[in-house]
């Protein structure tokens, strides 16, 4: 009975911690029928093809080849690898349970190690749209290669992030595993969090004693909408997880009972990975109307490439 009723995560620890254990360790919400699998299919495809939209976009476009917009690319990748390892886990836990209850120990390793880099780069955004406008003149001096360096090294220090916790989770007493997810889960929840907000109250604090008063105004009201987007949907998804793990190991719900608040949890967790494009990057009217030129760009090559062929067949043909 009690395996009927586990989910992917809760076999995921099956080596690691005795049946008795109440505590669950949620990682991935599951598709426990065929309707459930499509929707998180779906919105994992949504998320993968919107972050790529968004890397290839800023390749292509030289505009975009400034700090700003690398690190939204930067965190777009990010977005993509936690999206393409949550997809890779729940098509192994669909077709090959076994192979995720043999390796679930990295498959857990990996997904802190992308969520980590996910929520790094978020902070790394934030932090440098507050140097932009702390000191203008020193931010001048930042290069594509400043973001590349800051962008490796937030990876480095995720996967270190990662490896702490593996030894951390499974190489501790059975009856300090709820300890220890509850440690990593609320890092990932404060940490982040405290630093976006330090830089966004102290942000509006150096535009609110700007001399440009009207310009800066205008400029404020866009950014403050941005970045309380940023925020909120970013807190809203990274509190959940420590709440219901709370309310398990304090025994305030069943596992049962917080089934559904696990299974929200989730799927808030992938549209903030999937929306990020949509907020760092279409938000803005500059980008839309780069987009659209290189839309039709697009379009007309391509009518032009077809009329060519045409041509060609043609005179072709004639003789």
């Amino acid at each position: 009975m009690l395996n009927n009723s586990n989910t992917i995560s809760s076999s995921v620890q099956k080596p690691f911690i005795d049946e008795e254990t109440r505590f669950i360790i949620p990682v991935h919400l599951e598709g426990e029928d065929l309707s459930g699998l499509l929707i998180l299919v779906i919105l994992t495809a949504f998320g993968i093809l919107a972050n790529l939209t968004t890397i290839v976009i800023i390749i292509r476009v030289k505009q975009f080849h400034k700090p700003t917009y690398m690190v939204i690319g930067a965190l777009a990748i990010a977005d993509t690898v936690s999206l393409i390892q949550y997809l890779c886990h729940l098509i192994l836990a669909t077709t090959s349970q076994n192979l995720v209850d043999n390796h679930g120990h990295i498959l857990m390793t990996v997904i802190y190690i992308t969520a980590h880099a996910s929520a790094s780069h978020v902070v790394l955004l934030l932090g440098l749209r507050y140097y932009l406008i702390a000191v203008p003149l020193r931010a001048m001096t930042i290069r594509k290669r400043h973001v590349l360096t800051l962008s490796i090294f937030m990876w480095i220090f995720s996967v270190v992030f990662g490896v702490i916790y593996y030894f951390a989770r499974f190489h501790v007493a059975k009856d300090k595993i709820a300890i220890v997810v509850l440690v990593f889960r609320g890092y990932l929840f404060l940490v982040p969090c405290i630093f976006m907000l330090v830089f966004h109250m102290i942000k509006l604090y150096k535009l609110r004693t700007s001399i440009s008063g009207f310009r800066i105004s205008q400029y404020l009201r866009r950014m403050s909408a941005m970045i309380l987007i940023i925020m909120v949907i970013y807190i809203f998804s990274a509190i959940i997880f420590p709440i219901i793990f709370s309310l398990n190991f304090f025994k305030v719900l069943s596992e049962r009972e917080s089934k559904v608040i696990q299974i929200f949890a989730r799927v808030i967790w992938l549209f903030n990975l999937s929306v990020n494009p949509i907020i760092y990057f279409l938000y803005s009217p500059k980008v839309r109307r780069h987009v659209t030129v290189l839309w039709q760009s697009d379009l007309q090559t391509r009518r032009s490439s077809r009329l060519s062929s045409y041509n060609l067949r043609s005179t072709t043909g004639t003789y």
